[in-house]
Formats: structure tokens, sequence, C-alpha cells
């Protein structure tokens, strides 16, 4: 399980990054993009991603319970700033948003 300071330096990585982009484009100001995503509950755990990927990639699949469970573990495992007591409300996102019809 990630410790809280790599919790503390994924997201000052994070922040750090976005003010780059903004400072390196030279954009005289930053307006807030309408998000990709239904804003339903769940939604922000999903916003967590974008330290690694954009939400487009996140988004862009679809699996069934067992390929968003993989997926997740996955990600946790890689780093991803999800801890174990929000997986359920994140997998019950993505599966209402985002399900394979399949159910793979």
């Amino acid at each position: 399980m990630p410790s809280r300071s790599m919790w503390r330096d994924a997201l000052l990585a994070a922040a750090l990054v976005g003010l780059g982009v903004a400072v390196g484009l030279g954009a005289p100001s930053v307006r807030a993009q309408p998000s990709p995503i239904p804003q339903t509950d769940g939604w922000e755990l999903v916003m967590r991603c974008v330290i690694c990927h954009s939400v487009e990639i996140a988004v862009q699949q679809r699996f069934g319970p067992q390929g968003w469970s993989e997926t997740l573990d996955r990600m946790i495992r890689y780093g991803a700033p999800i801890p174990p007591e929000d997986k359920q409300t994140l997998m019950a996102y993505l599966l209402q948003h985002y399900r394979d019809p399949n159910g793979r």
C-alpha cells in the first residue's frame, strides 16, 4: 500500500506538471474546460487518473466488473492514488458509464 509520502509526492508532481504546462504554453489565462465525463457520484475519483494519463485514455476503455477490477488493481500497483476504500466507488462509476456491453 502506498505510503502517505508517496501520495503527497504524486499529488505534488501532478501539480507541478500542470503548472509547468501552463507556464510553458505561455497561456495568458487558464480557463476551466468542461469535463468530458458524466459528473455523477464517483466522477472526481476518475480525475485522479490524470496524474499519469488523460481522462480520455481512462474512459475510452470498456470493461465488465472483472476487467475494471483488474485494471484498477494494476493502476494501484503502478502508484495511482486510489485508496482501497475508494476502489468500489470508482468501479461503480466506471461500470455505470463505461461498461463493456458484452460484460468482459
